[in-house]
């Protein structure tokens, strides 16, 4: 085996043990959608600018430390194309990973109350591992001398997403384009599918509750399956508990201010061995929208309809 072949394996067998899955993971789930679907790209009248940060088991030398930047919106904030375009940086011990993806979104309107959207985003992506910092058992070993050791990689991920004001279920696959033929690394990844869908309970006028599952499997590690309730009041405070299988639990908090701002905050703890050496995960999140768009007459009959249509049926729920 050459070099480049060992160095190559040994990149992604740390992906494996070190991430469990070759896609990040937040807590607060329903505060960055974006990150699991390109679909949602174009389905708000506003452009909105954000940056997430996740330090991963603290405690731990090394840990996964996540930064995402992420920028969207819809042409002319009619919520119909949209566009998009995240830059991410993430390290786990000697790996590490950047890269930027572009994103597009189509919004269908398919009746008064349901629309369906479609996205897709191709990206450019570069991994690397520090050989300086490698404790090796034979020292001296000419395999691992050098600086570093990177492989880049053109990624694809596509989904869709069918969605009301209450309702939403989505489906992404990850890691589209693989193969030598295309390029070395891109035969290392693998599919990564991802389905999320969630519900919104109004009730007391100023309050939602708003339940929501996220279920992800990358081959060959176990599926996984986070379960997650966010309590929203005014649309202004809101705070959540989230659930994952064979990982964490986790609290998250945020507030929105003047419907602009948004700042949110994530803890999780894990359940596993790992939390006889972790303090924990921590995430912050911070999102702000750059310009906004008055409802058009249509969606605000929309709208008007829709609510009319729900207070009918909770009448009649009320008097059977």
């Amino acid at each position: 085996m050459n070099r480049k072949n060992l160095i190559t394996g040994l990149v992604v067998a740390l992906f494996f043990v070190s991430y469990g899955q070759q896609q990040s993971l937040f807590t607060n789930v329903l505060a960055n959608p974006l990150q699991y679907s390109p679909a949602y790209v174009g389905s708000t009248n506003y452009h909105e600018v954000s940056f997430y940060n996740r330090n991963q088991w603290v405690g731990f030398k090394d840990a996964p430390r996540n930064f995402y930047l992420n920028f969207h919106g819809s042409f002319k904030n009619r919520a119909k194309h949209g566009y998009g375009v995240q830059l991410l940086t993430e390290q786990t011990g000697l790996l590490g990973k950047t890269g930027i993806y572009l994103n597009y979104g189509y919004q269908i309107k398919m009746s008064s109350k349901w629309k369906m959207g479609l996205g897709v985003r191709p990206g450019f992506v570069q991994y690397r591992v520090r050989l300086y910092d490698a404790v090796i058992a034979d020292e001296g070993d000419p395999i691992f001398t050098g600086n570093s050791y990177s492989g880049n990689a053109f990624d694809v991920n596509a989904g869709f997403r069918l969605y009301s004001n209450q309702f939403e279920f989505s489906g992404t696959v990850d890691h589209l384009v693989k193969g030598k033929s295309f390029n070395s690394y891109n035969q290392n990844l693998q599919f990564h599918y991802t389905l999320m869908s969630s519900y919104k309970f109004l009730f007391k006028k100023n309050w939602e509750l708003r339940p929501a599952v996220l279920f992800r499997y990358t081959k060959p590690v176990p599926a996984q399956l986070s379960i997650l309730a966010q309590l929203t009041y005014k649309d202004k405070f809101f705070g959540g508990l989230n659930f994952r299988t064979n990982d964490a639990m986790g609290i998250f908090l945020g507030v929105r201010l003047k419907n602009r701002l948004a700042i949110t905050y994530g803890y999780d703890y894990s359940y596993t061995k790992l939390r006889k050496y972790s303090a924990g995960s921590h995430e912050i999140g911070i999102s702000f929208i750059i310009t906004k768009n008055r409802p058009s007459l249509e969606e605000e009959d929309d709208k008007l309809n829709n609510s009319i249509l729900e207070d009918i049926q909770k009448e009649i729920d009320k008097n059977k």
